[in-house]
Formats: structure tokens, C-alpha cells, sequence
């Protein structure tokens, strides 16, 4: 049954806190995109939570810190000839990456506290907004447990480890996608007639739908082990790997579970074979959705809004592999997909709605 709302609260208070939310996060997903694409992640050593929001200021203050780095087996093996000048770049992506999330923090926690203090949140908003505070404060442990595991003292570990990395972009996508439902449902007028009878059965479309955003958290968590390990810049052939349908050097690790997660050719093969799955199934989505009896305008701008958002995120990942993944293509790909994420939500939120307030028969 979908949430109530009810009239004693401060329905556009809440909104704008919401929506202030959801964009601080998408450009948060995209700084933190370009943090791993600039490889700045571990130019930090340390997690400060409060005396890490003051930057360096002095000469000696930097070099303090460019020593630290010179200490990790990035810096000895990939970037033993970096200049103070070289470090200070990679440095502000990484910093700037850890404001934004003690800036999330805090519009979160004051836009809480105020609201609950001006006007009565209803029971689930009040719970949902609760839990989104902590899957914040779980996101920021994530993520110093993400950049820990590339400042140890194995000789091969030039990076972060690729499903820490995964595991930090899907929670802040799942964190995401809970304020955009939060919005839609947040906005829905209480006072709407709502009919007597409903139909509860799930459509077939929903269940499709379902079953694509559940394919697109699998896509994702594959697509950052891919950058994780760089595994885009691998095999930059296609439709093949390196003349082959299926690489040769698939499972050369031992352990094989190993192969999984730091063999770029098995990265990249599971990424491509799930892209490949999940364009046939957009496929099915859209011309099941477009071909719907009595379709509302708007729903049918939701189907061909992602059939389109799919073909280019494709389209993008195909021309991003062909040219080694040069930053900007990888920002883009990163781009489109947060842009796929919100139309699959869209059309979820909308198909409910729909089977919520349609009467049968009618």
C-alpha cells in the first residue's frame, strides 16, 4: 500500500531538502567518477573525520603529506617520478571528493533536525530519512575502508581494491535512487480520489522493469571493477577481445573466484556480456511499453526515455573501450548511466502508480 501523507506537515520544506539531496549526490557520483579516473584516490592516507576538512597550508604542510604518499606502493611503483606540483593536482580531486560527502553530512543532519522541528514529518518519511543518515555514515566508513585496502604493504596492490570500489559506487547509487522514490512519493497529493478497487497483481511490464533495474546494480557493480582494475584499457577491440569471442587468459588466477574480480579479461567479458543482456531486455521493455493499449503521453515519453538513455550509454561504453577509456568518455559513461538510473526509477515509480489507481474492467 503506498504511504499516506498527510496534510500537517510542510510538504515543500521537505522537497526542496530532498532535492537538494539527490543533486548533491549526482554530482558527488561524478566527482568521486573522476577521483578513480584521475587515480587521486590514495593521495590522502589518512581519515580525519574533522581536522580533514582543513587543507594544507603551508610548504611544510605539503610535504608532509606528499611524503605520506611516497610511502604507497602506487607511488614507488606507478609514480616514483611525481613532482610536489604533479601531487598538489591529485591531491584537491581527492579532498574535494571528501567535502562533498561532509557537505552531504551536514545538509542532511541540519535539513533532519530543522524539519522535524517545524513541521510533524509523517512516520515513513521520518524513518526513511533516519535510515538515509545512515547509509550516509555507513558510505563514509565504505569509503575509508575502500581507499585502506590500497595503503598496504603488498607490492602489487597499486590501487584500491576493485570490489570495495564497486561496493562504495552501488550503495551511493542505491542511497540515490531511494531520495528520487522519496520525491515521487513525497509529492503525491493525499487528497487524490483514489478508487475502490485496485488491481495488486504486478504487470508483466513491472516485473520486466524490476528485473532490469536489478540487472542495472549488477551492471554497475561490474563497470567498477572494471575501472577499478583499469580493465577497460585492456582490450580495446570490438565486438571481439583481442580477435576472440571469449579471451583466452579468462581464469589464469589462482584462486579462480579471483579471476571474478582482478582478471581484466573476465572484468571486462562479465561487463560486456551483462551490457549485451540488458540492451535485449531494454529492448523488450520499450516495444512491450510503446505498443500498450490506452498508453498516458507521459508514460510513453517514460519507455522511449530509456530505450534512448540505454542506446547511448552503449553506444558511449563501445566508443569509451575503442579509445583506451580516455577521461572524458568515462566521465560520460558514468554520466548517462546516473541519467539511466533516474528513467528506470521514472518508469517503475509510474507503472505502480498506474496499477495503484486503475480499477478493472475499465
Amino acid at each position: 500500500m503506498e504511504p499516506g501523507l498527510s496534510n500537517s506537515y510542510n510538504r515543500l520544506a521537505v522537497q526542496i531538502w530532498l532535492f537538494i539531496l539527490l543533486g548533491l549526490i549526482f554530482f558527488m557520483i561524478l566527482v568521486g567518477g573522476l577521483t578513480r579516473l584521475t587515480d587521486s584516490g590514495l593521495s590522502i592516507t589518512d581519515w580525519a573525520p574533522l581536522m580533514g576538512a582543513f587543507p594544507p597550508l603551508s610548504l611544510r604542510d605539503w610535504t608532509d603529506l606528499f611524503n605520506d604518499y611516497q610511502k604507497t606502493s602506487e607511488f614507488i611503483l606507478q609514480n616514483n617520478s611525481m613532482t610536489l606540483e604533479e601531487f598538489k593536482y591529485i591531491f584537491w580531486w581527492e579532498w574535494g571528493h571528501r567535502q562533498f560527502g561532509r557537505l552531504i553530512g551536514l545538509v542532511w543532519f541540519l535539513g533532519f533536525i530543522f524539519l522535524n522541528y517545524i513541521t510533524s514529518m509523517p512516520r515513513f518519511l521520518f524513518i526513511s530519512g533516519l535510515f538515509l543518515g545512515v547509509l550516509g555514515l555507513a558510505q563514509a566508513f565504505i569509503g575509508w575502508w575502500m581507499v585502506k585496502s590500497g595503503l598496504n604493504s603488498e607490492e602489487t596492490m597499486l590501487d584500491v581494491a576493485s570490489y570495495r570500489l564497486a561496493i562504495h559506487l552501488s550503495l551511493a547509487l542505491i542511497i540515490f535512487s531511494m531520495i528520487y522514490l522519496l520525491i515521487r512519493i513525497n509529492s503525491a497529493q493525499p487528497d487524490e480520489p483514489r478508487p475502490k478497487k485496485t488491481v495488486d497483481r504486478t504487470s508483466v511490464e513491472e516485473i520486466l522493469v524490476n528485473l532490469f533495474l536489478g540487472g542495472f546494480f549488477v551492471q554497475v557493480f561490474l563497470g567498477a571493477l572494471v575501472s577499478g582494475i583499469d580493465a577497460g584499457q585492456s582490450y580495446t577491440d570490438w565486438p571481439f577481445m583481442n580477435g576472440k569471442i571469449v579471451p583466452e587468459d579468462i581464469f589464469y588466477l589462482v584462486p579462480r573466484y579471483t579471476n571474478f574480480l582482478e582478471n581484466p579479461a573476465l572484468v571486462q567479458f562479465n561487463h560486456r556480456l551483462m551490457g549485451y543482456l540488458l540492451f535485449i531486455l531494454g529492448i523488450i521493455i520499450w516495444i512491450r511499453g510503446i505498443r500498450k493499449v490506452n498508453l498516458y503521453p507521459d508514460q510513453k515519453v517514460s519507455y522511449h526515455l530509456l530505450f534512448g538513455l540505454l542506446s547511448l550509454q552503449v553506444i558511449i561504453g563501445i566508443f569509451a573501450l575503442l579509445n583506451s577509456v580516455p577521461l572524458y568518455m568515462g566521465l560520460a559513461h558514468q554520466l548517462v548511466a546516473i541519467l539511466l538510473l533516474l528513467s528506470i526509477l521514472n518508469l517503475k515509480y509510474n507503472l505502480y502508480h498506474e496499477r495503484r489507481v486503475q480499477v478493472p474492467g475499465k
